[in-house]
């Protein structure tokens, strides 16, 4: 049993008033869980230790019976000597590899390494802060769970938004990537039915936050995106939405516990029979269950059901001259206008239409996979395709040429032997000033 300072200052405590004739050794004894010849040992030590305070604690007089010998140690240090960048778990390897015997444990060999190179042994982290937004949607938790929740061992992910007032699941589905389409997908969920939040908290997660390192041979990367400032897709979006985008510190995945802990929750409950079919499956499932969560679930922690929070909660509109939310949580990219009104994108041409003229303008294009691709410039709407259709050639190309026209031209006919040539017609004999020369006359 560990001794803390509470238990010891008790100790000192009845042990004084033993002293003092104010309490009996066996009504001490009883006190302290302890019997009264015990208690005599303690009041003989305190009389011997005088105004010394920890003598009534826990003492070892003698060694612990797994305590290793010194030179059990010396080994360990002569394979960290010689190899100083080498981890716990390599030493380790070695001296069970050389033979040591009694080999000491990896966590042993780790306490080792800590205090040869002077650091400090972990100890154990501060209770999480516990936090509750004051109102519906100001503050909403957003992550990615996966699993081989899928027959044939194929993994799955659901991406989910909480509210962290509420408890209460804004909108999750069952997707077969982790996406920045599909991410934003379930953010156009959640804010056509709710608003935009005021603030989402998510993880240091690639789809959040642009992560680069300077390293690469295959690309020499801009000096904001090598410091984290240059917005994702969803980052973006966030910010037209007018809501700031919060990640929790590396290794902090406890700073997210309500979402965390419903992600468990659901593996509990709808995959608690083990894979399901497909995707599609499984995200019907959750459907199902996260409206029961949400109307029907006993949160221990508000004391009723989620949708209970949300009652009379008025959405906010979105901000002032901000593009639909379709448009929002689309895709994002910029082209360039060609000479000939068109632009490409995965390979398909576009041609926009006549007016407005765009030629070399930049426009941006908002794209909804397998849907449409918007083009916008000068915050109008320029044109809209079907996204991955290129739109119908305007004028004959030449495969038409060659299909419709040339079949039906009557051929030429061939001059009779003998005819005089034909004389030049006066547009093709017209020169400069519009003066006409005929065949062998100036």
């Amino acid at each position: 049993m560990r001794f803390t300072e509470t238990m010891v200052g008790r100790r000192e405590a009845i042990v004084g008033l033993v002293r003092e004739g104010l309490l009996s050794q066996v009504d001490a004894a009883a006190e302290l869980g302890l019997s009264p010849r015990q208690v005599r040992r303690l009041v003989r030590r305190a009389e011997a230790a005088g105004e010394a305070r920890g003598a009534l604690a826990y003492q070892r007089w003698h060694p612990a019976p797994n305590r290793l010998a010194a030179d059990r140690a010396g080994a360990a240090r002569a394979v960290y000597e010689a190899h100083p960048r080498w981890s716990a778990q390599a030493i380790w390897e070695e001296l069970e590899a050389g033979g040591q015997a009694p080999l000491p444990s990896l966590r042993t060999v780790s306490r080792w390494l800590g205090s040869w190179r002077g650091v400090a042994p972990d100890r154990r982290p501060k209770p999480a802060r516990r936090f509750e937004a004051e109102r519906p949607l100001d503050l909403v938790q957003m992550d990615t769970t996966s699993g081989l929740w899928l027959d044939g061992r194929r993994t799955a992910y659901v991406i989910v938004l909480l509210d962290d007032y509420s408890r209460a699941i804004l909108a999750a589905r069952a997707v077969e990537a982790d996406s920045s389409w599909h991410n934003l997908r379930v953010l156009e969920e959640a804010v056509g039915r709710y608003g935009p939040p005021r603030v989402v908290y998510s993880d240091n997660g690639s789809v959040f936050r642009t992560t680069r390192h300077g390293g690469s041979r295959f690309f020499v990367y801009r000096p904001e995106v090598l410091a984290g400032e240059a917005p994702t897709q969803l980052a973006r979006a966030l910010g037209e939405l007018g809501t700031t985008l919060l990640t929790h510190t590396l290794g902090n995945a406890r700073a997210k516990g309500k979402l965390e802990r419903w992600n468990r929750f659901f593996q509990e409950r709808v995959l608690a029979d083990g894979p399901v079919a497909s995707v599609d499956a499984l995200d019907a499932a959750l459907q199902a269950w996260v409206g029961r969560y949400n109307e029907r679930h006993h949160h221990r922690g508000i004391g009723g059901p989620p949708a209970g929070r949300l009652a009379g909660h008025v959405p906010r509109s979105l901000p002032a001259g901000a593009r639909p939310l379709g448009d929002v949580c689309a895709l994002l990219q910029t082209r360039k206008v060609a000479r000939d009104h068109t632009l490409s994108l995965d390979g398909v041409s576009y041609t926009l239409p006549r007016e407005p003229n765009l030629v070399a303008f930049t426009v941006e294009l908002r794209v909804r996979p397998g849907q449409t691709v918007r083009v916008w410039h000068a915050d109008r709407l320029a044109a809209e395709f079907p996204h991955g259709t290129p739109p119908p050639p305007d004028g004959l190309t030449v495969d038409d040429l060659l299909r419709e026209i040339l079949p039906h031209l009557e051929p030429k006919q061939p001059r009779a032997e003998g005819a005089p040539p034909r004389a030049r017609s006066a547009a093709r004999g017209a020169g400069r000033g519009g003066r006409t020369f005929w065949e062998g006359r100036r």
